[in-house]
């Protein structure tokens, strides 16, 4: 029984946060949209949040059904956290379908991530940015396009 509950958690939670993905920037948010130009086989990107050294969260997303890149919303009640905000980015490989792979990184499970590179810039809410994640000869990089 705990592990069905467990389970249907889970399920609320991810379904939480893909109600949330829909949604575009917002006045205590900003929206990040990343294009996968790297040529890396990857199940779901993750993004872990730091504010200084404090660990604030971490999001997990693969692309919306018709979509071309991966969508990483960021709110806050707080703009001043966003001085010091850092964005560790590492994609996940799996065998699993990319849903279930997010599933099981929410339950804790440990799963195959590469680290692909931070994000260090100040965001401003109510904004979209569009970053591309780029490969070259095994070497990866993030670059963000700040014309929106």
């Amino acid at each position: 029984m705990k592990k069905l509950l467990t389970w249907i958690l889970c399920l609320c939670l991810l379904m939480g946060t893909a109600a949330f993905a829909e949604e575009e920037a917002g006045d205590d948010s900003f929206l990040l949209k990343i294009y996968d130009q790297s040529g890396l086989e990857i199940s779901y990107l993750r993004f872990d949040f730091y504010a200084g050294e404090q660990y604030m969260g971490y999001v997990c997303s693969t692309p919306d059904e018709g979509e071309d890149f991966y969508r990483c919303p960021y709110s806050t009640d707080n703009p001043e956290e966003l001085k010091d905000l850092r964005i560790e980015v590492a994609y996940g490989v799996s065998d699993l379908a990319p849903e279930d792979a997010i599933l099981q990184v929410m339950m804790g499970k440990e799963m195959e991530e590469h680290k692909v590179g931070t994000i260090e810039q100040e965001f401003e809410l109510g904004k979209e940015y569009d970053i591309f994640l780029i490969g070259e000869g095994g070497e990866y990089q993030l670059t963000i396009n700040n014309e929106q």
